[in-house]
């Protein structure tokens, strides 16, 4: 029999290698076939690329310079002024803008008029819905009579998301800047525009009880009022106070003390985070729309393309499983060949393979060794024999034991332990050396916690 088992090895070696080659063979063009297949679909992608520059996702000072307007307040003893900005929804007219409470002094306490002042020497006298100077905040909410397109709205960011050494850039109209030029008024042209950098954050003043930044943009007192703006162009605080001493240490009352009070009035406003979400959004859609399109033009040619991936896959995918099966065949021939066979005369024992736990948390308990290998280990997928998962110094295949019938002895294996395998004269076992041990012998799992003895019975 020994001959005909030969004949269906070498069949099988035939075939394996036959369906092996027959599987490689269509795995270039497989590939060939999904790269064409990728290229379509990179088309596709770029198809749904779209021009994002004409959705802004950030503005520069220029931009930002068409949200602030002049406040000016005159009466019998003079005038004084400073810097307001735009609120409202975005990219819709204006009607509301903030200012510094302090900017209203003269207004409140002299009765001064008031005005915005826009380009042409556009002037209106806004009313005052809202104006506090004290300790717990300075700040004003100036309504016009109605909407008007003069200004754009700020962009308004979350302040408690503002970190320190952030670039940032404050607009206004500084009184320093009116002695310089004769012809100043409330026009855009003669606002300035300073950059600095965001040098602390979320803090009090002293004897104020509103948070504010401290920032090293140049600003004096025509600022009041003034938007701060970070890198991106979205308002994170308004200019409300520097030290006298210094021109390079400012203030700025922190957008979250101002979105505040605008929610107690009911004053809608545009947020950064709602802007880029909106902008997300309208990306998104046109770029899905464009791919949609692109994919509708070349549906057919797409079809095509996945129908010969598929093809080429399959037919790998077919040839490998045969080999697979011809090699497990081969196996099981191999196996079956080399399998001892008991002559007449030779009579098995009749006992039976035990595992017994000398110490340990299995302590006293006896496990039976079946005809197959017990693996010992943390991994309960893995293991026949499987400790508690927190168990110390257990890797989760730890290491592995059998009774050999032929040689009536056990044979012992370190699966590539952590903390090793050890025999009871003390030698640590080499990762997958397996070692023989008699019935009666004992091992250890690394630190020598848990002893177990091999025996018949």
């Amino acid at each position: 029999m020994k001959w005909v088992r030969r004949i269906v090895m070498i069949l099988l070696v035939i075939a394996i290698g036959a369906t092996g080659v027959l599987a490689c063979m269509n795995i270039k063009p497989w590939k060939d076939a999904q790269k064409d297949y990728d290229a379509i679909e990179a088309e596709s992608f770029e198809a749904g690329s779209i021009d994002t520059d004409k959705y802004k996702t950030r503005f520069t000072a220029t931009e930002n310079q068409k949200s602030v307007a002049f406040v000016l307040s005159c009466g019998a003893e003079g005038y004084a002024w400073g810097t307001c900005y735009a609120i409202g929804e975005y990219g819709e007219k204006v009607q509301y803008f903030v200012t510094n409470g302090h900017v209203l002094d003269y207004y409140i306490n002299s009765n001064f008029d008031l005005n915005i002042v826009f380009d042409n020497d556009i002037a209106i006298t806004p009313e005052v819905v809202f104006c506090q100077h004290d300790a717990n905040l300075d700040m004003a909410i100036l309504k016009l009579p109605e909407p008007v397109d003069y200004r754009e709205p700020v962009l308004i960011r979350d302040s408690s998301t503002v970190e320190v050494n952030e670039r940032c850039t404050a607009i206004g109209y500084p009184d320093k800047a009116a002695q310089l030029d004769a012809d100043f008024h409330g026009a855009i042209n003669n606002q300035n525009v300073n950059g600095g950098v965001i040098s602390k954050v979320d803090f009090s003043l002293q004897g104020a009880n509103y948070k504010v930044f401290q920032h090293d943009a140049w600003i004096t007192h025509g600022n009041s009022g003034g938007p701060l703006f970070d890198e991106n162009g979205f308002f994170i605080g308004m200019n409300s106070s520097g030290l006298e001493v210094s021109e390079n240490v400012n203030f700025a009352i922190v957008s979250n003390e101002i979105t505040k009070i605008l929610d107690d009035n009911g004053i809608t406003y545009a947020t950064s985070k709602d802007y880029l979400k909106d902008i997300e959004k309208k990306v998104n859609k046109q770029s899905k729309k464009l791919e949609e399109k692109f994919d509708e033009e070349h549906e057919e040619e797409l079809d095509d393309a996945m129908a010969v991936v598929k093809e080429k896959r399959n037919k790998v995918i077919i040839f490998g499983a045969i080999a697979v099966a011809c090699i497990i065949v081969l196996l099981i021939v191999f196996i079956l060949g080399n399998k001892k066979v008991v002559m007449v005369g030779e009579q098995d024992d009749g006992k039976k393979s035990y595992l017994i736990c000398v110490s340990g948390i299995f302590q006293g308990q006896s496990f039976e060794i079946t005809g197959h290998t017990m693996t010992i280990g943390r991994d309960q997928h893995t293991c026949t024999f499987v400790f508690p998962e927190e168990t110390p110094g257990i890797s989760s295949n730890h290491c592995s034991v059998y009774f050999d019938s032929r040689t009536k002895a056990f044979v012992l294996t370190d699966n590539g332990s952590t903390y090793g395998t050890y025999l009871s004269d003390g030698r640590k076992l080499t990762k997958g050396v397996p070692e023989t041990l008699l019935p009666g012998s004992t091992f250890a799992l690394a630190d020598k916690t848990n002893v177990f003895k091999v025996d018949r019975a």
